[in-house]
């Protein structure tokens, strides 16, 4: 059986040497890319990933509860903007190949849709553009949230995205990572400014509770940034959007089929203000 360095040499593409080695030099240390993998049942995690997970889980027995409800309202949201008649989709932050990804929900309404999958782990890269290799309507870029303007301005998503169109922007379980020293209010904003009229955003965030605040300090020691945010915290951070329906709102929503009542995760679906 071939080792994960040689697995990572199989899937990289040509020419992707910088990303096959980053990806093979991270697997030593927990990812949290690797740790979501985990909580939804994934195979595409390692030994430090399981560990520090399982330890996550000690601290914090709701985490893997959140990591399902949140790709839960991933494919909801994709499928709704979808059937409102988007066809261009950034799915910011995408992770590690799940059992239905944004192209796969939003494809079956539209086979066109184009879809840019954005992170900034190279594994996740190593992984997706083997993948994608052969849909010419998707992508996999490299892209940092911090960086918006880079992010959006990344040569590849342009060609591949029409930024003459609409296009609806994913950032789920993303500004949970992202300090207030880095603005996630402003990265919001920014990434509204680059968009065309008639864009959309979607965002979910980790709320503060006791629980997820010493799960944020286990996180911190084993050298991950995780910050669960009051619910008026993430209000200020969704108000750049014009709301599309009652949001933001503690998922799942009361209208799910779920037996769970209200999460510490907070959901926004929004649109570019005129």
């Amino acid at each position: 059986m071939a080792g994960p360095v040689q697995s990572l040499s199989r899937w990289a593409e040509v020419g992707d040497e910088e990303a096959r080695a980053a990806a093979a030099a991270a697997l030593s240390a927990p990812s949290a890319v690797r740790m979501y993998d985990y909580f939804l049942g994934g195979k595409d995690n390692y030994a430090a990933d399981r560990d520090t997970a399982e330890r996550a889980l000690e601290r914090a027995p709701v985490i893997a509860r959140l990591a399902q409800v949140n790709r839960g309202f991933l494919e909801y949201a994709a499928a709704l903007l979808a059937e409102s008649g988007l066809r261009q989709f950034v799915d910011v932050g995408c992770g590690l190949p799940a059992e239905r990804n944004v192209g796969d929900v939003v494809r079956r309404v539209d086979p066109s849709c184009r879809i840019a999958y954005v992170d900034n782990d190279p594994f996740v890269l190593v992984h997706a553009r083997a993948l994608l290799a052969t849909d010419r309507g998707t992508g996999a870029f490299g892209g940092d949230v911090r960086v918006p303007g880079a992010l959006l301005g990344h040569p590849g998503l342009r060609r591949l995205i029409e930024f003459g169109r609409p296009v609806a922007l994913l950032l789920l379980g993303v500004l949970d990572f992202v300090a207030d020293a880095d603005d996630p209010r402003g990265i919001v904003r920014t990434l509204l400014d680059g968009l065309p009229a008639g864009s959309h955003m979607v965002i979910t965030h980790s709320a503060r509770t006791p629980e997820l605040e010493a799960l944020a300090a286990t996180a911190r020691r084993a050298g991950l940034a995780f910050t669960p945010r009051d619910r008026a915290e993430i209000a200020e951070i969704c108000a750049p959007l014009e709301p599309v329906g009652p949001y933001p709102a503690a998922l799942p929503l009361a209208d799910a089929a779920s037996a769970d009542g209200p999460l510490p995760l907070v959901g926004c679906i929004g649109r570019k203000p005129v």
